[in-house]
């Protein structure tokens, strides 16, 4: 049985931009209620000044400690969440403390201090259990809901405990049948075919079926969402979280490979020390928009579609190298020389390019071209370490790969930059990327990082 689902409503979840004020006005709440029930709001025998210093440690700590652990993703719940709310006002509390020892202040009520907590835990579960019973009423209503196709047949389906109802309800899926008749997708070309009728977002797959594994790597290759019931996959090779549907485990392959806390420090990472890098380099940065500005006609900042993460279309800037008509000059080089051709749709670059400008040549070399890209790490289209960005045409290229290059923010520097830059090959390319996805950290982010700046004073394949 495969079945169409459609979507009825304009995507609505809680923005994420709200949730971190929503739970700093809980922890505000639950100190002014811990202030009235503990002093009467007299203040005159404490020190409120170290009181809302004491606020300002604890709501600070909190927001970064759920930041981490994912509370303000959009999304579905993974798991009650009442632990995470638990953990952050443990660690919140134990840093206050911690900083009121070092600071030698401890002048803070313990029972106010408790009455806080024990507020501020009802508080914050409530706003959460709010937000996901907001979201699961307009699932209800029929809203939000996401495209997808079933894959299986439809006793496997009802064995699991699921209906329609419960799958609209919990994964936001509406199942609708296309007229009266159930079409069915029982191997890959028949899910094929449905995906190439587009609309679909995503697939559950319901029954276990001989080709499985090849229908997983078309979703991700297509950035659909795979959702799978216990049983229909031996094993996904693929990061998973678990979804309860009532009591039915449910699988969702995560759209994304870099997760969690340590995605969420290394975003922080990167805008920590690509404002750092900005504020630094903002002089080099003016002197070298003056140069290509005067040196020759055109824009300062030329901007190159490419592929980001989730496959989605970004234009990474760098400072411009080429002639202004560039793209126009290599279409006429291409078509006239066979040979050239070859080249540049081996690596996409060419040795010795004629439209590149004097001042170019010498920015690629130095690799000075590339700082603009800075405020694509803090737009958050790029991540300082990351796959190689590349362009759609090259997508062919990277095979099987490419399901889990796309899955990735793609990177200013990377493995294959301090490995040889421009001097591998292709398939070194992609195997360094897939290298890097597979074994990826945040020490390794940072041993890259140290890298590249000797690579880029050797010059090393640079051009």
């Amino acid at each position: 049985m495969a079945v169409v689902l459609q979507s009825e409503g304009g995507a609505w979840l809680t923005p994420r931009w709200m949730r971190p004020p929503l739970d700093a006005l809980c922890l505000l709440v639950a100190f002014l209620l811990a202030l009235l029930v503990r002093f009467r709001f007299d203040t005159s025998t404490i020190d409120i000044g170290w009181y809302w210093a004491s606020l300002g440690i604890i709501v600070a700590v909190d927001l970064g400690y759920l930041y981490l652990r994912g509370m303000y993703d959009n999304g579905h719940v993974t798991a009650d969440r009442t632990g995470v709310v638990v953990d952050g006002l443990v660690y919140a509390t134990f840093l206050y403390l911690l900083i009121a020892y070092l600071v030698k202040n401890t002048l803070f009520s313990r029972l106010t201090l408790a009455y806080f907590l024990i507020l501020s835990f009802v508080l914050q579960v409530a706003l959460e259990r709010t937000v996901v019973a907001i979201r699961r009423r307009r699932y209800a209503r029929g809203l939000d809901l996401v495209p997808a196709v079933v894959a299986g047949t439809g006793e496997d389906l009802v064995s699991a405990g699921l209906d329609a109802g419960s799958l609209q309800r919990v994964l936001g899926l509406r199942v609708l049948q296309e007229g009266d008749a159930e079409l069915s997708a029982g191997c890959y070309r028949d899910l094929e075919c449905l995906l190439d009728a587009g609309g679909a977002h995503a697939v559950l797959l319901a029954s276990l079926l001989p080709d499985t594994s090849q229908m997983v790597e078309l979703c991700l290759r297509r950035y659909v969402t795979v959702y799978a019931l216990g049983g229909t996959v031996r094993a996904l090779p693929y990061p998973s979280d678990v979804l309860f549907v009532g009591g039915t485990p449910v699988l969702k392959v995560r759209d994304l490979l870099v997760v969690g806390v340590g995605a969420r420090i290394k975003r922080l990472m990167d805008v920590l020390l690509a404002t750092l890098g900005v504020v630094i380099l903002s002089p080099l940065l003016l002197v070298l928009a003056i140069l290509v500005k005067l040196t020759s006609p055109g824009p300062v900042l030329f901007g190159h579609k490419r592929l980001g993460e989730g496959g989605k279309p970004i234009r990474v800037f760098k400072l411009r190298s080429m002639t202004i008509d560039a793209e126009a000059r290599l279409r006429e080089m291409l078509d006239a020389d066979p040979a050239l051709r070859a080249e540049y749709e081996a690596t996409y670059k060419l040795r010795d390019d004629p439209r590149i400008t004097p001042l170019g040549r010498w920015l690629r070399r130095t690799s000075l071209d590339e700082l603009p890209q800075l405020f694509n790490v803090l737009r958050g289209d790029l991540s300082l370490v990351g796959p190689r960005p590349i362009v759609a045409d090259e997508i062919a290229k990277y095979g099987s790969a490419s399901a889990a290059i796309l899955r990735v923010r793609p990177g200013v520097t990377g493995l294959w930059q301090v490995s040889g830059r421009s001097d591998l090959d292709y398939a070194e390319r992609v195997r360094l990327d897939m290298d890097y996805i597979t074994h990826w950290n945040l020490w390794l982010d940072l041993r890259i990082l140290a890298a590249t700046i000797p690579a880029v004073l050797r010059r090393r394949g640079a051009r």
